[in-house]
């Protein structure tokens, strides 16, 4: 299949990418390098996971309506996944402007154009911010009770509304994908799994939030890349018109405090902190029911916290990673 893949430099975009042109498929492969964190991790993502299967990635802006139409237009793929977002909940009033560019304005440029050239198939990016803390839990896709605590929750949650406007009665079918604390080799440097592994690493700062009873639903990043190949070829059993969302998530909620003893645990050194409050952007507790999930592909993620954490932590002592831990995770301070 021909396949697009927005927001590839990206961490869950260059594993998918990279998976894709493995399996054999025709990538187009596009990321605007933002510098939300240090630019010199994704291009080491597109040199190492990318380029070493032949796939080079296009710089492109997906706020930029007129370039992303153009590419759609000519590419005429199979299948587009929008994975270009504005990432992280926690970006201060001054810079919510980028939630609105890539999440809202972008995320719909890449729709509108999918839709308009007939796309068939088309998944994004959502979150297990839509839910909340007024939400179930677990988290079902079926929850109406739906308030994010944070303005990028609801950017997501906004991206699940507009879609169903404009692929009813058109050529495309639709589906979001609700992904659940994704970690793992190459992944971003603002994420508290990465921070603790840098801090044993390489000695880096950490800010621990709150009390570290707040739980989340980690799923591997392997795991999360199967579920989206798998809801893909799922979808194209899926007449045009149609349109759902899925939780990318194992159901096993584990909290800050296993994480730290984890990490600490294998680095056989304790991680060190600076404790500060909680953030109200940060639901208690995210708990992914996976019973659509599994009806829909017959499978979950399942790679324990433990056996992930070991793999993330291995990829970090390499020599050509180590000695960039403190500067990635310096660049989203």
């Amino acid at each position: 299949m021909i396949i697009i893949v927005t927001g590839a430099a990206g961490f869950i975009g260059s594993a998918l990418a990279q998976r894709l042109v493995n399996s054999g498929h025709n990538v187009t492969a596009i990321d605007n390098f933002s510098d939300f964190y240090d630019v010199n991790l994704k291009k080491l993502r597109v040199e190492t996971l990318l380029n070493s299967v032949g796939l080079q990635v296009t710089r492109l802006d997906i706020s930029k309506a007129h370039e992303i139409e153009t590419l759609i237009a000519s590419v005429k793929p199979d299948v587009v996944v929008n994975l270009a977002a504005q990432a992280g909940a926690r970006l201060g009033l001054s810079e919510t402007h980028k939630y609105l560019e890539s999440n809202l304005l972008g995320f719909s440029n890449v729709l509108i154009a999918s839709v308009k050239n007939k796309v068939p198939f088309f998944l994004y990016a959502s979150s297990s911010s839509v839910y909340g803390d007024k939400a179930s839990i677990p988290y079902s896709e079926s929850e109406k009770n739906l308030h994010p605590n944070s303005f990028y929750g609801a950017t997501k949650l906004a991206n699940e509304l507009l879609v169903p406007t404009l692929v009813r009665n058109s050529a495309t079918a639709a589906r979001g994908l609700r992904f659940f604390t994704v970690y793992g080799p190459w992944g971003r440097p603002d994420m508290a799994y990465f921070r603790m592994i840098s801090n044993v690493v390489a000695g880096s700062e950490f800010s621990f939030f709150g009390d570290g009873t707040i739980e989340r639903d980690f799923t591997y990043i392997q795991d999360s890349v199967d579920s989206i190949i798998a809801l893909t070829a799922e979808l194209e059993s899926r007449k045009p018109g149609y349109c759902d969302f899925v939780n990318v998530g194992g159901g096993r909620p584990l909290s800050m405090n296993y994480l730290m003893e984890a990490v600490s645990l294998l680095a056989n050194k304790q991680v060190s902190f600076k404790r500060l409050s909680g953030n109200l952007n940060d639901a208690v507790k995210t708990m992914a029911d996976s019973t659509y999930l599994q009806s829909l592909t017959g499978s979950k993620p399942n790679t324990t916290l433990e056996d992930g954490i070991a793999n993330t932590f291995d990829w970090a002592i390499q020599s050509g990673i180590s000695a960039n831990l403190d500067k990635w995770v310096h660049s989203v301070d």
